[in-house]
């Protein structure tokens, strides 16, 4: 292969890591719940049972899919799944954990709510935190923190995953992520 055709090829492998690399980051907070969102007091009460309603609601749409209970909680720990069954057979999905309400730049009082899984595993330096349904990686506590654009986007669908690991290389069906947020606490 000629050497343009080579240094080509390794440019348009780099352009989404370029691309990642240069996303702008967006503010968002994570509740575990209404209480702790109008403890914030950032949102009316109305918002946020407005928002939490929203998160729960794309929950059992947008979760992560488990054949095996056994493999859904080597992810999200004893006791942190839950069966569904939506004529397709059991599954195993986790529990909703938090959710995170993204706030977006020159739009007063607009915001967007998304469920978020709590796991151990996929965190560099150990220890656990909240993931969004694509496996992007939010932030390790509740509270304020900042991530890319695409952490707070809306899930198309649910993807079914296969034993290797949320948020890690996992062989998946659907559209899937890396990680994309910060932790804002250790």
């Amino acid at each position: 292969m000629k050497r343009s055709h080579t240094v080509r090829l390794l440019l348009m492998g780099a352009a989404p890591i370029v691309l990642t690399a240069c996303e702008s980051e967006e503010p968002v907070s994570l509740y575990k719940d209404v209480t702790e969102c109008v403890a914030s007091a950032k949102l009316t009460q109305d918002q946020c049972e407005a928002a939490f309603t929203h998160a729960k609601s794309e929950h059992e749409r947008v979760a992560p899919r488990y054949t095996s209970q056994k493999d859904c909680e080597a992810d999200f720990g004893a006791a942190g799944c839950q069966t569904i069954n939506h004529g397709a057979g059991m599954q195993y999905i986790p529990l909703l954990a938090a959710y995170a309400i993204g706030y977006y730049a020159g739009r007063p009082n607009y915001y967007q709510s998304q469920p978020l899984y709590y796991s151990n595993t996929g965190w560099s330096g150990g220890g656990g935190g909240y993931l969004n349904s694509g496996g992007q990686q939010i932030s390790r506590t509740t509270g304020d923190s900042r991530v890319s654009r695409s952490a707070m986007e809306a899930p198309t669908r649910a993807v079914t995953m296969s034993r290797s690991g949320f948020g890690s290389s996992a062989s998946a069906r659907g559209s899937w992520g890396g990680g994309g947020g910060k932790s804002s606490g250790s």
